[in-house]
């Protein structure tokens, strides 16, 4: 028995001075890990992928449709606002807040080019049938701004629909 207390007495002494001489014994800790592991996966990834709210999210993909070609124009910018304050029925400052931060949000825009259906993985089943059709055709709509829309929009429209819309010939028992 006086053994084991000298060896536990030891190990304490020897945790103790390695701490003070300031070296970091964090990493014995498992549950510092695991919350360590937590936060270094949330800041890795791209916060366009972390959007909860269906209203973000489709406000983000309809930034994204308008960019996807080039930078934004007038029109464009404008429309944008007025779907903001009409169909998510926001006051005119808080449309152009959800605008400046989908914009940082979509940065480059590559991310979100790429994995529409990462944006909306975290709200789609937030989504009610209504919002998904509604988000489907304001996309369309967005695409259409400026003239028609161009091979780039078409086919990132018909991407974010595909995951509104599952492929439904896939269900059964084959």
């Amino acid at each position: 028995m006086h053994i084991l207390i000298g060896l536990i007495t030891a190990i304490a002494t020897l945790l103790y001075t390695l701490d003070r001489i300031g070296v970091d014994i964090g990493w014995l800790n498992p549950w510092a890990w695991g919350r360590r592991r937590r936060w270094i996966k949330q800041l890795s990834t791209n916060p366009a992928f972390n959007l909860d709210s269906p209203m973000e999210a489709t406000a983000l993909l309809l930034l994204a449709v308008s960019r996807i070609d080039g930078d934004l124009s007038s029109e464009e910018k404008s429309t944008l606002r007025q779907i903001f304050e009409e169909t998510f029925s926001l006051s005119s400052k808080d449309a152009s807040s959800l605008l400046s931060s989908t914009t940082y949000l979509l940065g480059d825009g590559s991310a979100v080019f790429d994995r529409p259906d990462q944006v909306l993985e975290r709200s789609l089943q937030k989504f009610t049938p209504e919002q998904k059709e509604s988000s489907a055709d304001l996309l369309k709509r967005m695409s259409e701004v400026g003239g028609g829309p161009s091979e780039a929009q078409l086919e990132f429209v018909s991407r974010v629909r595909d995951v509104f819309e599952p492929d439904k010939t896939s269900a059964g028992w084959q």
